[in-house]
């Protein structure tokens, strides 16, 4: 059956004459809803008026239920009890729910898996799901519980907070960077044509990207692994590619880059679960110490 919510009496009311009626005094009630004595006195009589009935009886020795206080403060304990079992199963299934993770692949597999079995060995009992997107996603229509994106911290809606900064440098084959013979005008880049944050890092470094030459894979991927296999220079940040300059399938090239890459952590506009908040808490203590110092 559907409530109609305008006959109804506030919920305050309500609230003051359930705790009234439990604690059989209005000095109790008071203490237990953190409110004077008079406000509860206030909002009884305020119930018994809208009802058209009485429903206590006052004395110096506190206040009993009518016959029809003691049939509303069934109807309410019954009620108040619903609602706070449905409540508390609600938050008991929030928290147990998996953290939602989106980030790029690039982070992703250079940075937090590496590194995710500490956050396991501490935390068995958290579930973390991962999403890989070189888009930013609609965290609160997505589900997603937090992002890592780099950018200037400035998305509408959301909270975010500085997670690491790494330089952004070319990098290339170590067969390209150790051949005194390679001529690096001649060598391409392995950029999306359509591609701003790459070509502004470029400008701002003094490269004409009028005068350079581009190849465009399609795929952020296909562009690391063309770097490896020389097939041109790759423009990223040094910690998404720490695991391949540390396994020696790419090198920093000689070619001067001045851009910084800021990595944040993006969080929707409400107070995280306790899981996500360990996780955050574990990303804060991880990822700096795999940035390179530059």
């Amino acid at each position: 059956m559907a409530v109609d919510w305008t006959k109804l009496p506030s919920l305050t009311a309500l609230r003051a004459f359930d705790a009234a009626a439990q604690a059989k005094s209005f000095s109790a009630a008071a203490r237990s809803l953190n409110v004077t004595h008079a406000a509860v006195a206030q909002q009884v009589r305020f119930l018994e008026e809208h009802l058209g009935v009485q429903l206590v009886e006052r004395s110096p020795r506190g206040v009993s239920l009518t016959i029809e206080g003691r049939e509303l403060a069934r109807s309410l304990a019954t009620g108040f009890a619903a609602i706070a079992e449905g409540l508390q199963a609600l938050q008991e299934r929030d928290i147990n729910r998996p953290v939602r993770v989106t980030t790029t692949a690039y982070f992703a597999e250079a940075v937090i898996f590496p590194k995710i079995t500490s956050f396991w060995s501490t935390h068995p009992e958290i579930e973390v799901s991962f999403s890989s997107s070189d888009e930013a996603v609609d965290l609160v229509a997505e589900g997603f519980d937090l992002a890592i994106r780099a950018g200037e911290g400035n998305w509408p809606g959301l909270t975010s907070r500085l997670l690491v900064e790494s330089p952004t440098r070319a990098f290339a084959a170590p067969s390209l960077v150790n051949d005194p013979r390679t001529n690096w005008d001649e060598v391409p880049w392995l950029i999306p044509n359509d591609s701003l944050w790459e070509r502004e890092a470029l400008t701002q470094s003094g490269i004409d990207t009028d005068e350079i030459r581009t190849v465009d894979l399609g795929n952020p991927s296909l562009e690391i692994r063309a770097g490896e296999e020389g097939m041109g220079l790759v423009l990223e940040s040094e910690i998404d590619v720490h695991a391949r300059l540390t396994g020696g399938t790419l090198a920093l090239a000689p070619i001067a880059i001045t851009h910084l890459s800021r990595y944040f952590i993006v969080t929707p506009p409400w107070k995280p679960r306790p899981p996500v908040v360990a996780f955050i808490n574990w990303l804060a203590t991880v990822v700096p110490a795999t940035s390179i110092e530059r």
